[in-house]
């Protein structure tokens, strides 16, 4: 249906918006910082529902922002709500990273090499899609102690 819409020009377009250098570029800075871009992220949400809770139902408040909150006039409840998707998500990631370097860890710092052998996929998964690559460089210091390929 939407075939006929495609033309020359926007299968450019669409080639540039998806596989482009600054994609590829923000996928690599995101990789190699997303506990730090998780932090902010959350420390910055966090801020955006202190000003939407202080707007809504402590405006009178000596601790409200007043200028803050007299530009964003009525819109408090917005900050509030899009402060709150934002602190989801951020934490959720936060926690994700976190969760995959303890669990990089946990495989990593086996003496088994049958052990390493059995969470070898979920290692090299890890390592190569979730978390920086000096965990690359560790995965294959560990498998040149092991003796595997």
């Amino acid at each position: 249906m939407f075939y006929c819409l495609r033309n020359l020009y926007t299968d450019r377009l669409i080639e540039y918006i998806m596989a482009s250098e600054w994609r590829k570029d923000l996928d690599n800075f995101l990789q190699e910082h997303m506990l730090a871009v998780s932090s902010v992220f959350a420390i910055v949400s966090g801020f955006m529902i202190y000003v939407g809770i202080m707007g809504e139902w402590y405006s009178s408040s000596s601790l409200a922002p007043d200028l803050i909150l007299d530009s964003i006039g009525d819109y408090d409840i917005f900050v509030f709500i899009f402060g709150l998707i934002i602190f989801g998500f951020s934490a959720y990631y936060l926690w994700l990273t976190k969760y995959y370097m303890d669990r990089f860890e946990e495989i990593i710092s086996t003496s088994s090499k049958r052990e390493f052998q059995k969470n070898w996929t979920e290692i090299e998964q890890i390592a190569r899609y979730q978390l920086p690559k000096e965990y690359k460089k560790r995965v294959g210091e560990v498998r040149r102690k092991f003796g595997l390929k």
